[in-house]
């Protein structure tokens, strides 16, 4: 590869990490010089020839616009947030629990998903600090229904230990941990 750049023959330098720039011929291009001013000859400073404009002449627009921005970006952060929710790994496993589990195959049907297209998921679910306090709509092809999961865990060496994790159809509550289909260790 070091053959290779000792001798290029390009009107533009060729800048490498580690090597030096190369450079054999002048560069080709049909440029003009740069014009500068002749000697003794001074060219005035840039200068801007109206007044700036006072940014606290409009007080209660400033305020309003700045209220208007709060509120939108407190609501991106929301919402993004939200959506980072509905793609983590906890979600997915327990969509893929529910799939298969013969209780809400029972009383939701096959077909389980969320409840609308924009899906809020309520509470913290925060892995690192071992804190999963979660309830979300899901629906089916029989009825709609809500989970809820509850689950801790006081350090990272430990396994999640699951207080609560039960499908809510029709204000009856029905604890997934003791579907007889699927072992779920506890």
């Amino acid at each position: 590869m070091l053959q290779s750049f000792k001798r290029v023959h390009t009107p533009l330098r060729i800048a490498t990490i580690g090597l030096r720039c190369v450079h054999t011929t002048p560069l080709l291009f049909n440029q003009q010089p740069i014009a500068t001013a002749p000697q003794g000859v001074r060219r005035p400073p840039v200068s801007i020839d109206r007044p700036l404009p006072d940014p606290f002449e409009k007080k209660r627009q400033n305020r309003r616009y700045f209220w208007v921005y709060f509120v939108g970006v407190s609501l991106m952060c929301g919402l993004i947030f939200n959506y980072e929710k509905t793609g983590s790994p906890i979600i997915t496993s327990t969509f893929y629990f529910l799939r298969r589990s013969s209780i809400a195959r029972t009383h939701l049907g096959d077909e389980i998903s969320y409840t609308s297209r924009w899906p809020w998921i309520v509470g913290p679910l925060n892995t690192v600090k071992g804190n999963i306090d979660i309830k979300f709509g899901v629906k089916g092809e029989k009825g709609t229904g809500e989970i809820r999961l509850r689950a801790t865990r006081p350090n990272k060496a430990v396994p999640f230990e699951i207080g609560e994790f039960s499908l809510v159809v029709d204000d009856q509550v029905y604890d997934l941990t003791k579907d007889p289909e699927i072992e779920f260790l506890i």
